[in-house]
């Protein structure tokens, strides 16, 4: 997929759809189907680059990967800067849409805005349709439950460690992927040794404690038990992503791992010595195999 950045690009024969796409949930797919089925143009993500304090489902590189297998060719990331915040809704159709763009088909939820004070919305790309010669679609929000999927609701149900209802609304399981660093080895010294990640600070993460997950490694995938916290009865105090991956014993330290998370175990807590701590990480892992299990 080619990723573009910035102002600086002269495509062509787009189709195109373009939102935030956060966590990239089962609305966005459905969005990213209607453009997936034109045939005749190339399907494209416009999407904005957003600040650096935001914080995202997927980061950036994370949602590459989505937008990538789904079968996107193209991602616009535009920035989000003063001189976007000041066009008009008529001069962002004109100069991005149709000049830099060369959009055919425009695909947009109904609750699109766009333009200087979000003045332009689906209306106005229809009212501009003819002039500028794109056809346009404008898809209603995806329900589920009887409540429309959103970005709002993956994060909430994240934020309570609502694992599967997240996945539901998502379309997969939630992930985090990353490289392996090095910890302190307490889990090699303990005979269970674990994959350590250090979680991007734009990344939401659901609550502290322990999950049942899956690990992706090198196209293939393994049981797994993670904790995301910092680790108290060893005296960790920065936030950390480790993971004891179930039947596998090799020296993973600097590749890629992604860790999808199925379901919350427990709350992380402060055991009163290691022992107790390992004790408790056994019946974690336990937990976690009966729950891939049924």
């Amino acid at each position: 997929m080619e990723i573009i950045t910035g102002w600086d690009f002269r495509l062509e024969n787009s189709c195109v759809s373009l939102g935030k796409f956060d966590g990239v949930h089962r609305g966005h797919r459905f969005l990213l189907s209607k453009v997936l089925e034109q045939r005749e143009h190339i399907p494209t993500v416009f999407t904005f680059q957003l600040g650096r304090d935001a914080k995202r489902v997927y980061v950036q590189r994370e949602k590459d990967r989505i937008l990538e297998a789904l079968g996107i060719e193209r991602e616009i990331v535009f920035p989000f800067d003063e001189e976007t915040r000041n066009l008009s809704a008529e001069d962002f159709i004109r100069e991005v849409l149709v000049e830099r763009l060369d959009a055919r088909y425009i695909c947009v939820g109904d609750d699109f805005g766009f333009g200087k004070n979000r003045e332009g919305n689906g209306d106005t790309l229809r009212r501009f349709q003819r002039e500028y010669g794109y056809e346009l679609e404008i898809v209603p929000k995806l329900a589920c439950d009887g409540r429309a999927i959103s970005s709002t609701r993956v994060r909430e149900h994240l934020a309570r460690g609502e694992m599967e209802q997240a996945n539901l609304l998502l379309g997969q399981p939630f992930f985090l992927s990353g490289k392996v660093t090095h910890g302190k080895a307490l889990g090699r010294r303990l005979k269970m040794p674990t994959a350590n990640l250090v979680p991007p600070a734009d990344k939401i993460l659901p609550p502290f404690g322990v999950y049942a997950t899956m690990v992706s490694l090198g196209g293939r995938q393994y049981k797994g038990v993670t904790n995301i916290g910092r680790k108290p009865t060893v005296g960790e105090f920065s936030t950390g992503v480790e993971t004891f991956i179930m039947d596998f014993d090799e020296d993973i330290y600097g590749r890629e791992i992604q860790v999808s998370f199925y379901q919350f175990l427990r709350g992380e807590k402060k055991f009163s010595d290691v022992e107790s701590l390992v004790a408790q990480v056994n019946r974690d892992k336990v937990a976690a195999a009966q729950f891939f299990e049924n």
